[in-house]
């Protein structure tokens, strides 16, 4: 170790084992002599093998701690500390959340705030405020998730009181849960850190998405321009002349149009079916921002796998839903306007196991007639693939 070579100024330089084990027996002979057996099997032997394990996992620690400089590969505090620097962080988990659920019971019964009810899973959620049960005996509320990330709720699963409210009898949600998100991952927050170079800029188009995506809740998004002074058709969408057109995936409307405004070009039309009208501070007009949201299609999957030792069952429906969510390493996931390739989805697949021998993928839109063909999506659409819409056929 006293003749460590391996940070030159081209970085780190990661060597072969086999070269350290080579490095390590010529040093043991230079001590105890040319003629020392230094077969693994012998005492020197382990002691040398010990060595080299140490050595090569010095030379890796450095060679990743060095890497957490670089914004595509950092990880951790590391890739907060660099994202820190433009301004930015990731977004932290949050709960899901039910709105106008209905409390009935006794008559100015009060529902302190934190008051909990429970799904037909188990869940547990929370009143976000203290309720007053009014004269005709109900109240609404928003309740929200007790845990983080995607605790779902379809409507009437909250039908248990789980706090004890002297007065307070039942509980029901007329609507599904706005589902909530875990903490963004180290590969998550790498893709949106790329998607949000140009936040602090205005006019260009990369400067509008990177403030769309830096937005709450905003997963995707599609991003077109008519320069021209003719409508210009795209993907079956006229654009206006001199005008932007966005369809995003997710986020608050209000927060996306005056992104939108604040971004765009000045004197740039908008394209859209969705309509808000936006206050500007400086000159007291009210703008019209259009955009649209993306449609959404549901498409179920059929994995043909050739049987093997590990669990395709479990393994397979896991495998394409983080494929679909882009959390494999490479892979954007499903946004808005990709196409749904069987292929991709099988690469995907084999990534999270190579075991794995897959035969055939399929995709269908009524889980009846099934094709092998890509599935064609639309700039203002985006597929949707979930874990319960995967089938796996053992041959």
């Amino acid at each position: 170790m006293a003749d460590y070579q391996y940070i030159t100024s081209q970085g780190v330089i990661v060597p072969d084992t086999s070269t350290l084990r080579d490095d390590v027996e010529s040093e043991y002979r230079s001590v105890f002599g040319q003629d020392l057996d230094v077969n693994p099997e012998t005492p020197q032997g382990a002691l040398i093998t010990m060595e080299v394990e140490n050595r090569d996992a010095v030379v890796r620690n450095n060679a990743e701690l060095a890497n957490q400089i670089n914004p595509d590969l950092a990880g951790g505090i590391f890739l907060d500390a660099i994202w820190a620097l433009m301004g930015g962080q990731r977004f932290d988990a949050t709960h899901s959340f039910l709105s106008q659920v209905k409390f009935t019971g006794i008559a100015e019964t009060i529902i302190p705030k934190g008051s909990q009810a429970a799904t037909l899973n188990g869940d547990l959620f929370e009143t976000t405020k203290t309720l007053i049960i009014g004269k005709d005996g109900s109240v609404t509320g928003d309740m929200r998730a007790i845990e983080t990330g995607a605790v779902e709720c379809g409507v009437g699963q909250l039908n248990k009181v789980a706090s004890s409210v002297l007065g307070w009898e039942t509980v029901h949600n007329p609507s599904n849960a706005v589902l909530g998100r875990d903490a963004e991952s180290d590969l998550q927050s790498r893709r949106r850190r790329k998607q949000t170079l140009a936040k602090n800029t205005v006019s260009v188009g990369e400067a509008i998405t990177s403030a769309l995506y830096e937005l709450e809740g905003v997963r995707s998004l599609a991003y077109r321009e008519n320069y021209t002074d003719q409508p210009m058709m795209f993907d079956g969408i006229t654009l206006v002349p001199h005008s932007i057109y966005v369809c995003v995936e997710g986020g608050d409307k209000e927060a996306i149009a005056r992104s939108l405004l604040r971004t765009k070009t000045l004197g740039a039309a908008f394209n859209g079916s969705e309509e808000v009208e936006v206050l500007e501070n400086i000159s007291g007009q009210i703008y019209p921002v259009k955009f649209d949201r993306a449609k959404e299609i549901v498409l179920f999957c059929r994995v043909t796998v050739k049987k093997a030792t590990v669990d395709a069952q479990t393994i397979i429906p896991s495998a394409v839903e983080s494929w679909a969510n882009g959390d494999i390493d490479g892979e954007g996931g499903l946004v808005v306007g990709r196409d749904v390739s069987p292929f991709e989805i099988s690469a995907g697949i084999n990534a999270v196991e190579p075991r794995l021998f897959i035969t055939r993928v399929e995709l269908s839109t009524d889980g009846k007639a099934w094709s092998s063909n890509n599935y064609e999506i639309k700039m203002n659409e985006v597929a949707r693939l979930k874990r319960s819409a995967v089938q796996v056929v053992l041959v």
